[in-house]
């Protein structure tokens, strides 16, 4: 199963790695926490737990990849793991909304408050991610504006016979 997180500060790979194993069910030993742009040959490749990372700019600090392998007993939904590593990290941490529009995600934070977030990537190249807009206040997002999502409600929608 794969993961994709987003933290608001810079999360250390061993605080990952804890939560991680614990929200997994499988030992800190057992799961690779590597920079992205680091020497492949450090990895552990066998680990059932394979993470990866990288530098975000904007309002984000860190874009964390996730794979927990087949030989993984519990392969919780994404928002669990998201509430483990914020509850870990003390961090706010975002994972993607399953509905159509890209910049839906949901936050995390580290008091367990779950809430919807409007992500909006810049056109730099690499990106800056702003959190434009939250549906309840979120302390470590502060320059987001709290509204309501019409563009997500209209999805949920159900069509007229």
């Amino acid at each position: 199963m794969a993961y994709n997180l987003l933290t608001v500060d810079p999360v250390g790979a061993v605080v990952v790695a804890r939560a991680l194993a614990g929200c997994l069910g499988v030992a800190v030993r057992d799961v690779d926490v590597a920079d992205a742009d680091g020497d492949p040959e450090l990895r552990n490749w066998e680990a059932p737990v394979l993470c990866q990372y990288e530098a975000v700019r904007g309002d984000l600090s860190r874009a964390w990849d996730i794979y927990a392998g087949e030989s993984v007993a519990g392969q919780p939904p994404e928002g669990e793991v998201a509430a483990a590593l914020a509850k870990e990290a003390g961090t706010t941490v975002l994972f993607p909304a399953v509905e159509a529009p890209p910049s839906a995600y949901w936050a995390v934070t580290p008091e367990g408050l779950v809430t919807r977030v409007r992500l909006e990537p810049s056109d730099d190249e690499p990106p800056v991610f702003t959190v434009t807009a939250v549906e309840a206040p979120v302390p470590q997002l502060p320059g987001a504006v709290v509204t309501r999502f019409a563009e997500i409600v209209r999805e949920q929608r159900p069509d007229n016979p």
